[in-house]
């Protein structure tokens, strides 16, 4: 059993450690960085593959004007080349193919609230297959979700997400998707992971959300890896009931309302050379409750970053 005297002993010296370095340390201005420069990603073009590459708007005399109806008649291993326009969501992906934009800033997949199955989430884009990959694209305005995915083996890379309730909602079965280069701003979540195991959250910029990344319900084994998550007002990046084993690593946590927090039973998540708002000497706590007999615990990044990452 643990000496709760001992512990509130060893945790007192700790915060006041803490204190000190952070009086001793000179701040550096973080809220100046740069994370326009941060964000430049190439725009897309036409990849190779090994199908067919069907192609939506344009002025070609066979081009779809629905990313849908491409897609219906897309096989697996095709590619759907998207030209700049304004396009409606509620597209559903239900064969491996690649989806690509021709401009991340200009090609827009907006809410369409045309809805026929309840029991789907709302969203701008469903994917339900696996091997999709999804790239080049503004995702905004959906009451629900950017993207909703309930597949493996995915990739989400330079887009952009902005005004949905969630930005990227993945849920179970999910394996291997890879979240990449992204820009993702003013969602309520930016992205929500639940019950997802051995997936890569990496290189995204994650803004002036309310939840910056939100893991919970036995989501297990997932790095997260070289993001800037900057100024969400609930927290940076939340980890919840029964999620373990997560490796967060190398981010920038900057001026969150909390930058992390865990709770419910999250054990065993490693929390690694993250630049936590300014240099710091010392381990960082991230204070965390494993559940009600134990309201209050600490995990510790040993070895915090002392300047914000450039990527």
């Amino acid at each position: 059993m643990i000496n709760k005297g001992v512990l509130n002993v060893t945790l007192t010296i700790c915060i006041i450690g803490i204190l000190l370095a952070t009086t001793l340390v000179p701040v550096v201005d973080t809220h100046n960085i740069n994370t326009d420069s941060m964000s430049k990603i190439s725009n897309t073009t036409p990849i190779s593959s090994n199908g067919n590459t069907l192609y939506v708007g344009g002025n070609g005399p066979d081009n779809y004007t629905r990313i849908q109806d491409a897609i219906d008649n897309a096989s697996d291993g095709d590619t759907v080349y998207v030209y700049d326009g304004i396009y409606f969501g509620n597209i559903v992906i239900n064969v491996s193919i690649e989806l690509i934009g021709e401009n991340k800033n200009t090609t827009i997949i907006d809410e369409n609230t045309d809805i026929e199955d309840p029991q789907l989430v709302e969203a701008n884009i469903y994917i339900f297959a696996d091997s999709v990959n999804i790239s080049g694209f503004t995702i905004q305005n959906c009451y629900g979700c950017g993207i909703f995915l309930a597949s493996s083996h995915v990739t989400i890379t330079n887009n952009i997400f902005l005004n949905n309730t969630h930005g990227i909602h993945f849920y179970i079965p999910n394996l291997h998707v890879t979240i990449t280069n992204n820009s993702i701003a003013n969602n309520m979540n930016g992205i929500y992971c639940v019950s997802c195991t051995n997936n890569t959250i990496s290189r995204n910029i994650i803004k002036n959300n309310s939840w910056g990344i939100r893991i919970t319900q036995e989501s297990n084994n997932n790095g997260i890896f070289h993001n800037t998550i900057i100024s969400n007002s609930e927290y940076g990046i939340m980890i919840g009931w029964k999620s373990m084993d997560n490796t967060i690593r190398q981010n920038n946590l900057l001026n969150n309302g909390k930058q992390a927090y865990f709770r419910l039973l999250s054990y065993h998540n490693t929390w690694e050379k993250n630049y936590w708002d300014k240099p710091r000497m010392l381990p960082y706590p991230i204070i965390g409750s494993l559940g009600l007999s134990i309201p209050n615990w600490v995990n510790f990044d040993w070895h915090p970053a002392i300047e914000p990452f450039e990527w």
